[in-house]
């Protein structure tokens, strides 16, 4: 089963903003035990948030936009489904948040049909290990929890036994403590986790190939029509570098560091409680379409190579990501758009973004390059687009993020205590179970 982002923005009315606020406070105060909602409950849910996104400095010459309430999710299958069953589980809860927004209706299908067109989505979307649902990551926690037992209990006449016997022993065991062992096997892989190396291999041979051809085109190769096409596509291409550098040289960059010491503060409060952490960013784009557009272009290619090649638990060599998504919320006339951007991950902080500013400084220069506070403090100075500068000024870059993070009022993660390795290891030792595999390697996984 897919993994699937849910993003529903809302229109919060002003006049409920502070209710709406003192209500969820509490909640994500006291996720476990809180008695509004119980989000464990739901065992299509992996992690989801709620926060409250006010426009406090908005740019020069862009009006203040209206406060909205965001409710990100990641879930297994689709959104319809999850929200469906919180409205049977949990009405009161959902009625109590929306009747805070605009366009509230108290008839459940049609609040339902409102809320699901507000979903938008993402337009690039991380999973860490496609295909594991919430489901199987607790069933297969709880499989290397009962090997681990078996194993303390009989460690002295294991330890005189082969591999193979060992293997035989533990399967012999799970399915007298658990009759349905053998009907729970491992997940197939998906289609894009099988494949998606070997398409992106075919999309940047195709691309390499095109790319050839043009150059020749331009060279005399081709003549009439299709000569003038590669040229023009050529001067496009020139055009686009040469706008953006220009754009680049006019960017506002800070003489000094600036912290937010309230922000940061804020932050720290609810950080490093338990292995995992959730991070939200809100910043805006910077003006005008060129900048929107090239945004939403790079979000594609990430979208790209997370589907196709990120589907081992590894983002560029940052393994510490279970779900990341990337949204750009367009603005009204005269709002300036803004970039949201929902992660959780293990360990601190400082740790995340160190790790993203080591293995993927290119993507990230390339993302938030396009972007700037709201009091006109840029991004790191950035020279064609990713190439030169940007987040690999890790002072600027940590100060700059650190100052788009906002709190969100709720957070749920449905197994806290367990890393992205921690998961794939409880894999690949269900794998192993049903499978033929290197046996010394896979009982050092125990």
């Amino acid at each position: 089963m897919d993994q699937k982002p849910m993003t529903i923005v809302s229109e919060i009315i002003p006049e409920r903003l502070q209710e709406l606020s003192d209500f969820l406070l509490p909640i994500g105060n006291d996720i476990k035990n809180n008695q509004s909602i119980n989000f464990a409950e739901y065992s299509m849910l992996h992690y989801c948030c709620l926060i409250i996104i006010e426009d406090e400095n908005p740019p020069q010459g862009s009006l203040k936009a209206q406060p909205v309430l965001v409710f990100e999710a990641n879930i297994d299958g689709e959104p319809q489904a999850f929200l469906s069953a919180l409205f049977r589980h949990n009405p009161d809860f959902m009625h109590k948040v929306y009747s805070c927004c605009r366009n509230y209706t108290a008839d459940v299908p049609a609040l339902l049909a409102s809320l699901l067109s507000r979903d938008r989505g993402a337009n690039a979307f991380y999973v860490g290990k496609p295909g594991q649902t919430r489901e199987l990551i607790e069933y297969q926690r709880k499989l290397r929890q009962d090997i681990e037992i078996y194993i303390n209990a009989n460690r002295p006449a294991l330890v005189e036994l082969p591999p193979a016997q060992i293997k035989a022993k533990l399967i012999e065991h799970l399915t007298s403590i658990n009759p349905d062992f053998n009907n729970r096997k491992p997940a197939e892989p998906g289609f894009f986790v099988k494949n998606g190396a070997k398409i992106f291999n075919v999309i940047k041979l195709t691309a390499g190939l095109l790319s050839i051809v043009l150059i020749a085109a331009t060279l005399g190769w081709a003549e009439g029509f299709w000569r003038l096409l590669a040229l023009a596509a050529v001067g496009f291409v020139i055009y686009v570098l040469v706008y953006l550098r220009w754009l680049e040289s006019h960017d506002i960059q800070d003489e000094r560091l600036h912290w937010e010491s309230s922000t940061i503060a804020e932050l720290q409060e609810i950080e490093d409680r338990q292995p995992q952490n959730h991070l939200s960013s809100i910043i805006y784009v910077k003006p005008g379409q060129f900048r929107l557009k090239l945004l939403a272009l790079v979000l594609f290619f990430i979208n790209v190579v997370a589907r196709l090649v990120a589907t081992q638990g590894n983002l560029s060599g940052i393994v510490t990501i279970h779900f990341a998504r990337w949204l750009i919320l367009p603005g009204k006339p005269d709002e300036r758009a803004r970039l949201l951007f929902f992660s959780n991950y293990d360990g601190s902080w400082e740790n995340y973004l160190g790790e993203f500013i080591d293995h993927a400084s290119d993507g990230l220069t390339a993302v938030w390059s396009n972007t700037e506070s709201g009091t006109n403090r840029g991004f790191p100075n950035t020279q064609w687009l990713a190439l030169i500068g940007g987040a690999r000024d890790e002072q600027r870059f940590k100060a700059f993020a650190r100052n788009s993070q906002r709190r969100e009022l709720v957070w749920y993660s449905a197994y806290p205590d367990l890393s992205v390795k921690n998961i794939s290891n409880n894999q690949k030792i269900h794998e192993g179970l049903f499978e033929d595999v290197d046996l010394s390697v896979w009982l050092k996984r125990l």
